[in-house]
């Protein structure tokens, strides 16, 4: 037996050969090849791109590999076949300009890029700025892997030699105080991330999950992609967000009477997606309108995530959907998930993002006082987060990472929150640099005003408040509204 052939003894590598071996069940329905994959021609696939990737080497070693596909069942293969190798996995935005794609590339000192021909053209402007090797596999490319039970046959699950403990995934934070950081991510603290959300969430084998989002962003990644994977549920992948694409493909059982294409059960996106949903469903007619509304019915849970959700968004949505009440939760790039709703719709209070996920510590820090309020109500503290879900490092720079560790150990999460009720729901009320605007003595959270304006019936489509110096008042609070179509407010 060639070793090349072996897979880390992993939670989710043990898991895609288990449902590989014993099922027919689809793993990837990709929207854009136009056809679906089972979970055995998946793991087929990922056995010889990571044989293709070592080239005779027993692994990888924490190599960073730039990962430049589209959404599907490219991008997957290459994700995975990148672990399995014992690799680091960057994936590149595709709609960066080529300076951000750079930096990325240089700042992570990765040597290797997996793409796709769709982006050739980035890609050789990427390979004119520095030297680095390309791996270019074009759909025909995949769907040579496909064949070979005898593969499946040969390969084993091997302790060795990738360690749970080596690193596999570089995210990079938005960059909005200061040039982005590459969060680093082991296999371990991966595997935590997905195995909390996967329990709290509900996830089944019998779930799909409609995937329109970003895929270098710890929301695509781990919440929509490699939770449904990791129990065996099928993911049926886009390019990207449509509003009319999306209300369509959900309502063609609806439109047609009939079960042509399977039901979705999953939905997970940002406010904006929600909110052009409801835009493209006011522009239709009654009937169409009823239908739309009907499709909905076939969720079993839908999430909202990124950023806050108005309360007025929250409510046309349920009303519009026929009663889907939006889960929300909180996370950011070097925690993965940390709190979240409770899967009873009753328990979803309006303006919450719930408790901490199993396995999370979560403490709130007066910055008065330096005091922990974790148990005091409506006190206002820096969220401070410890845990196995906790990033590794910032790739290569020792000093931001010990900058945003206390002295014990807790991550600073640099968002200021509250907790609210006698069950002390967890409130967040903006980062404490941008969003906390200090007034007359007063802090205000810009996130709360946003959230009234947008519940007030002012024909406000989308508002950002923020903190104008004024010499009185310290700041004075203003905002930046944009109006629905046609309408004028004084705000």
């Amino acid at each position: 037996m060639t070793q090349n052939y072996d897979l880390p003894n992993f939670p989710l590598f043990n898991n895609l050969i288990q449902y590989a071996t014993n099922t027919e069940q689809i793993a990837i329905d990709d929207s854009r090849i136009g056809r679906s994959f089972t979970y055995k021609e998946l793991i087929t696939a990922v056995i010889k791109l990571r044989h293709e990737l070592l080239n005779g080497k027993s692994s990888l070693k924490e190599q960073r590999v730039l990962i430049l596909c589209p959404s599907g069942f490219p991008y997957v293969v290459a994700l995975l076949a990148v672990w399995a190798a014992g690799g680091i996995a960057v994936p590149l935005c595709t709609t960066h300009p080529l300076p951000e794609q750079i930096y990325t590339m240089q700042d992570s000192q990765s040597s290797l890029i997996v793409g796709h021909p769709l982006f050739g053209e980035r890609i050789s402007q990427l390979t004119s700025e520095i030297t680095i090797s390309v791996l270019i596999k074009d759909d025909s490319s995949f769907l040579n892997m496909l064949g070979g039970d005898d593969l499946l046959q040969q390969t084993q699950i091997m302790n060795d030699p990738v360690s749970f403990d080596a690193g596999n995934l570089i995210i990079y934070t938005s960059g909005t105080t200061g040039k982005p950081k590459g969060a680093l991510s082991t296999h371990a603290i991966t595997d935590a991330r997905i195995s909390v959300l996967v329990n709290a969430w509900y996830w089944t084998a019998n779930d799909r999950i409609h995937h329109t989002l970003p895929l270098h962003h710890i929301h695509g990644i781990i919440n929509a992609l490699l939770c449904p994977l990791y129990i065996g549920a099928t993911v049926e992948m886009f390019e990207k967000f449509d509003a009319a694409q999306v209300w369509g493909r959900w309502a063609a059982n609806i439109d047609d009477n009939k079960q042509e294409r399977p039901a979705m059960t999953v939905f997970m996106s940002v406010p904006t997606v929600y909110s052009k949903l409801i835009q493209h469903y006011k522009k239709q007619d009654v009937e169409r309108q009823a239908q739309l509304t009907r499709s909905c019915k076939q969720f079993r849970l839908m999430v909202s995530g990124s950023a806050s959700l108005p309360t007025t968004l929250r409510n046309q949505w349920r009303k519009i959907s026929g009663g889907q009440v939006l889960l929300e939760r909180y996370g950011m790039t070097e925690i993965g998930m940390a709190l979240s709703q409770e899967y009873m719709i009753s328990e979803r209070v309006e303006g919450t993002v719930g408790f901490p996920l199993p396995g999370v510590q979560v403490r709130l820090i007066s910055q008065e006082t330096n005091q922990d309020v974790t148990e005091d109500r409506n006190e206002p503290g820096i969220l401070q987060i410890k845990g196995c879900n906790i990033f590794k490092k910032y790739w290569e720079k020792p000093e931001a990472t010990k900058k945003e560790f206390t002295e014990d150990g807790w991550f600073i999460t640099g968002d200021v929150a509250q907790r609210l009720g006698c069950r002390g729901y967890y409130q967040i009320m903006g980062r404490k640099s941008v969003d906390i605007i200090k007034t007359g003595g007063e802090k205000v959270s810009a996130l709360e005003v946003e959230r009234e304006l947008l519940s007030c019936d002012l024909g406000i489509q989308d508002v950002a408040v923020v903190g104008i110096p004024d010499p009185e008042w310290g700041q004075k609070v203003a905002a930046v509204v944009v109006m629905e179509d046609n309408k004028v407010s004084d705000v």
